[in-house]
C-alpha cells in the first residue's frame, strides 16, 4: 500500500515518551486543535476530501486525513508541539541553510545584513567549539506540506529565522538498529533541556547526515535566532554545549567510545 509520505517505523519509543508527560500530551493536543479551528482543509471540494477518506481508509494512512484535516503530518505535529526536533537533511540540505562555510567565510552567493554577520564572526571568534562541533550563520524555516492535486504533495518554505547554528556529531545511530524515530527518542530528554534552558531555539537531528573517513554518523543542530538571542549569545551556546556534550557521552557510552572519533 502507497502512503502519502514515507511511513514512520518503530514510533512507539518516541510515543513512550510523551505518554509519560502530562504537558507533552497537552502540547500536541492544542497544536492539533490550533490547526482544526483555523478550519485548514486543504481541498477546495468535497470530491478532494471523500478521495483523501478513501485512500487514507484503504491504507492505513493518519498522514493522509490529518493533511487533509490540518494541514500538517504526525511528525509535522510533534515538531510544530516541541516535542520532537526538526529533521536535519545535511549541510547542504534546505532546513536549515548555511550561510557560511566551516571557517565562518561568508558563502558567495548568499547575502545578509552588515549587523547579523558582525554578529556571528563575533561569536564564531569568541566562542570555544567542542570537539565535532561548527558554528555557522543559517536560515531555518518552518516546512508546510500540502495537497497540490489529489494526493500529490507540494512542500513550502514558512517563517524564516535566521540565526547561531552550532553542529554537533553524534554516534551513528542506524549502526545501532534504530530508526529515526527511535533515535529522536534517545535524544528525547536532551531536546527537552535545551527548549527549557533556550526557549526560542530550533532544534534539528539528522541519522547519517554527516561523513568523516568515510565514516557516517548523525548530527544534531541548535539553531538560535539573532533578533531572540543576540544579548546572551556565547551564554547560551556554552548551555547547549554542556546538555549536547552529556548526551554525546551517554550514547558513546552505549554505542562503545569507537562509534565517533573527536578528534578534528
Amino acid at each position: 500500500m502507497q502512503t502519502v509520505l514515507p511511513r514512520e517505523e518503530a514510533v512507539e519509543a518516541i510515543f513512550s515518551k510523551i505518554f509519560e508527560s502530562k504537558e507533552a500530551c497537552g502540547r500536541l493536543k492544542d497544536v492539533f486543535q490550533e490547526h482544526l479551528e483555523e478550519e485548514n482543509i486543504s481541498g477546495d471540494s468535497a470530491g478532494h476530501f471523500a478521495e483523501v477518506l478513501f485512500h487514507a481508509y484503504k491504507n492505513g494512512d493518519v498522514t493522509a486525513l490529518l493533511l487533509e484535516l490540518c494541514g500538517r503530518s504526525m511528525f509535522d505535529l510533534l515538531r510544530e508541539a516541541y516535542l520532537i526536533p526538526k529533521k536535519f537533511h545535511g549541510k547542504a540540505g534546505a532546513n536549515p541553510v548555511l550561510l557560511t562555510d566551516v571557517d565562518g567565510n561568508l558563502l558567495q552567493e548568499k547575502k545578509v545584513s552588515a549587523r547579523e554577520y558582525t554578529k556571528f564572526k563575533e561569536t564564531y571568534e569568541i566562542h570555544q567549539c567542542a570537539p565535532r562541533s561548527k558554528v555557522y550563520l543559517a536560515d531555518g524555516y518552518d516546512l508546510v506540506r500540502s495537497y497540490e492535486k489529489g494526493t500529490k504533495i507540494v512542500e513550502k518554505k514558512e517563517n524564516k529565522s535566521r540565526g547561531i547554528l552550532i553542529l554537533y556529531a553524534l554516534p551513528d545511530t542506524c549502526k545501532m538498529g534504530l530508526t529515526e524515530a527511535e533515535a529522536y527518542a534517545v535524544v528525547w530528554e536532551t531536546f527537552m533541556q535545551i527548549q527549557k534552558a533556550a526557549p526560542r531555539a530550533i532544534v534539528y537531528y539528522g541519522q547519517e547526515t554527516g561523513i568523516k573517513k568515510q565514516k557516517e554518523f548523525d548530527e544534531i543542530g541548535v539553531l538560535l535566532p539573532i533578533r531572540e538571542f543576540e544579548k546572551k549569545m556565547l551564554h547560551h551556546l556554552q548551555e547547549v554545549d554542556g546538555i549536547v556534550l552529556a548526551c554525546r557521552e551517554k550514547m558513546m557510552e552505549k554505542a562503545g567510545q569507537e562509534s565517533l572519533d573527536l578528534n578534528d
